[in-house]
């Protein structure tokens, strides 16, 4: 799906390809995610229709990773858009996307999980009409927590 930011930018999202690899971890990098590349790699792999990009003038600068866990569930597993492009809805368009594909696939409840501290991604997923399930203290490996939140389709 095509949609014009700005004044002439264009943001496509779309399901990952191999290709994007290099730029997926570049987000994963500025974004200080961290993750191990083979991860992008096995979730291709094992997830190649939950995994989509948002790219623009050639540029990788988003990425969603999802995958169904249950037959009715869907988890969104990780969702980055690079600095510089925040605040354009792109992480809005990723996670709707994403919820697209998971109704296509017969999920009827979208699960995730955000750090404590991550105000704008909480707010984002609120707006997204995700409400909080559960918090669990640290929950990551730096000891941050997190706060556990769902969605019905």
């Amino acid at each position: 799906m095509k949609a014009r930011y700005g004044e002439k930018k264009t943001v496509t999202i779309r399901r990952f390809e191999p290709r994007d690899l290099g730029g997926v971890l570049e987000v994963d990098a500025e974004v200080g995610g961290d993750h191990d590349p083979v991860l992008f790699t096995v979730f291709y792999e094992s997830h190649p229709s939950t995994l989509l990009v948002a790219e623009s003038e050639g540029q990788i600068i988003g990425v969603v990773v999802g995958f169904r866990q249950s037959p009715s569930e869907g988890r969104v597993f990780w969702l980055a858009v690079r600095p510089g492009h925040h605040g354009l809805g792109i992480g809005c368009r990723l996670i709707t996307d994403l919820m697209a594909i998971f109704r296509k696939l017969g999920v009827i409840k979208v699960i995730l999980e955000v750090r404590m501290g991550n105000q704008k991604a909480q707010s984002l997923y609120a707006k997204m009409g995700f409400g909080m399930a559960t918090a669990c203290p640290d929950y990551y490996p730096d000891g941050e927590g997190a706060i556990i939140m769902t969605r019905p389709l």
